[in-house]
């Protein structure tokens, strides 16, 4: 194979590679330390291995209770009540060499959960935050007017939301985004579900990879002058 050939053609699978869309991090709160809690806390912090990522609550009633109940097509997800308006979410890793940035999950509600939240994006650490999109939760439900409700065995794309070109997201050492409620529950037992986080981006060509293509560019032109 001649040399022009043989820089080609690994210039095309460097291409390919930083192309391809990489799941950074994501959450399908499987873990089998996770329960219910028993009593309240304004608090909470997803039982997870590892130290670069975090999935984490806040809820201004300190008689909170964190559940762990039925996901979208898994066993598991995570549920709270007593929501009130700036209660929260929030998910905490590194997109640091990547950029593309796209967010996925399923959210769902009872019938006197809350009903509207933002998704918020913090760079700095919490200091400042951006909106980069709105949720209206659908509610969980079998009725005909609903979407059907969450089971562990199907997943329903209905309940399935997609933030793409986060473009501020992009090769940040600490990334936090928050699902914050924008809407109170109508009663203090009702609820809202999250499931199926996950975030991706296209991986950065590395200085190497990225002068090989120029390179191959370079030598093709020649041979076609």
């Amino acid at each position: 194979m001649a040399l022009t050939t043989r820089l080609s053609a690994v210039a095309a699978v460097a291409m390919c590679t930083a192309a391809q869309a990489d799941v950074i991090a994501g959450w399908t709160f499987q873990n089998a330390a996770f329960v219910s809690s028993t009593t309240g806390s304004s608090t909470f912090t997803y039982p997870q291995t590892g130290t670069d990522t975090a999935f984490t609550g806040y809820h201004a009633d300190a008689r909170t209770k964190w559940y762990n109940n039925v996901g979208n097509g898994s066993s598991s997800a995570v549920n709270s009540d007593y929501w009130t308006i700036g209660d929260y979410y929030q998910a905490s890793l590194a997109t640091t060499g990547y950029n593309g940035i796209s967010l996925k999950f399923d959210m769902t509600r009872s019938a006197s959960g809350p009903q509207n939240f933002k998704v918020d994006i913090s760079t700095n650490g919490g200091t400042s935050w951006s909106t980069i999109g709105t949720v209206a939760v659908i509610q969980n439900s079998a009725a005909p007017a609903g979407a059907g409700a969450w089971t562990s065995s199907a997943y329903n794309a209905a309940y399935t939301t997609t933030i793409s070109g986060i473009t501020s997201a992009a090769d940040q050492a600490t990334l936090l985004i928050r699902w914050i409620s924008t809407s109170a529950s109508s009663s203090t037992g009702g609820t809202a579900r999250i499931d199926n986080v996950q975030i991706q981006g296209t991986l950065v060509p590395a200085p190497g990879a990225a002068a090989l293509v120029g390179l191959a560019g370079l030598i093709a032109r020649r041979r076609r002058g």
